[in-house]
């Protein structure tokens, strides 16, 4: 049943177009207006910092891209650093949305968002992220280059030992095998075919690769072809230290893996547990992002998750 209205009532009411209304409203304007000035203003100077900020950074990733035989410009390699610090920055936002309203909170909250973005101590988040990418698709590479290398050595060996030289049985490997190692080879002809030296071609060769076993070789290679020897012979030899290098490198592999395993179980078994703790009771965990002890028993889990993954990879890690 609708009641009736008063009139006096309605009389009464502030209406929304009134002084103070449009007061605010002008000066609410002004204040969007002001920051997109400045906005406007500081853009400029705020690129030209995040330039400074990130040319060594994208240029890395473009010198890496380049040795992967890879042409990325380098606008795309900022924007890949901008989303990633953007996804950082909401994933922040979005875990630590439960927090009650205040400025207290709101700075807590501003300083994970940029803990989470700027990546500090050398952590694989927000700004380097891009960056460790990058370096995993370089080992890939490499790790893929060392496994061919003993069949382009037993290609070169078998060659030389047929009456072919040594750049004849590097073009064999380019086109008997796959990429990496054709890709690698086929610059080093394509090199020498303009004239740069053979032996500084493999130099270049091994400096852009930056492997031990590259060194042994191109080592072996540069210094027989001055003094004199049987490449086919020494080609066999290092295949079988590569070969014998690859057998130690996996029994120890094998040797750590149960240390691997138990490490990796340990640093996500906290969080595996807590989110099927949340899954039962949502509202008795959200108190972990809610409260201010929550927080800080947070902050001491990642410390501590962080110590003890660091110090269990010391442990199971051995260089070879």
């Amino acid at each position: 049943m609708d009641l009736p209205i008063d009139p006096n009532t309605i009389s009464m009411m502030p209406l929304w177009w009134d002084f103070r209304t449009m007061f605010r409203l002008a000066g609410f304007g002004l204040f969007v207006l002001g920051w997109f000035g400045i906005g406007l203003t500081m853009a400029p100077w705020i690129f030209e910092k995040f330039h400074d900020a990130t040319a060594g950074y994208v240029k890395w990733m473009v010198d890496m891209f380049d040795a992967m035989f890879i042409r990325v410009e380098p606008r795309w390699c900022v924007l890949s650093i901008l989303v990633s610090m953007g996804l950082f920055a909401g994933v922040g936002w979005w875990l630590t949305s439960a927090l009650p309203d205040g400025m207290s909170f709101l700075m807590l909250r501003l300083s994970i968002v940029s803990f989470l973005v700027f990546a500090p101590f050398g952590l694989p988040i927000g700004w380097r992220l891009p960056r460790k990418i990058v370096q995993m698709i370089w080992n890939w590479r490499i790790d893929r280059f060392e496994d061919q290398l003993l069949d382009a050595l037993a290609f070169m060996s078998n060659g030389l030992r047929s009456g072919l030289s040594l750049v004849q049985t590097m073009e064999m490997v380019v086109e008997e095998l796959s990429n990496p190692i054709s890709e690698e080879f086929g610059l080093v002809l394509a090199e020498q075919r303009v004239g740069v030296p053979f032996e500084e071609a493999l130099l270049n060769l091994e400096q852009r690769v930056g492997s031990e076993d590259v060194q042994i070789l191109v080592t072996s290679i540069n210094i027989l072809r001055q003094s004199g020897g049987n490449l086919s012979e020494t080609f066999q030899t290092i295949g079988y230290t590569i070969r014998e290098r690859k057998k130690v490198k996996g029994k120890i592999k094998t040797m750590t893996a149960q240390g691997v395993s138990q490490a990796v179980i340990i640093t996500v078994m906290p969080f595996a547990l807590g989110g099927i703790l949340w899954a039962f009771d949502h509202e008795l965990v959200a108190r972990m992002w809610s409260t201010w002890l929550g927080w800080a028993l947070i902050f001491l889990l990642l410390f501590l998750q962080t110590v003890g993954a660091l110090i269990m990879r010391k442990i199971v890690m051995i260089r070879v």
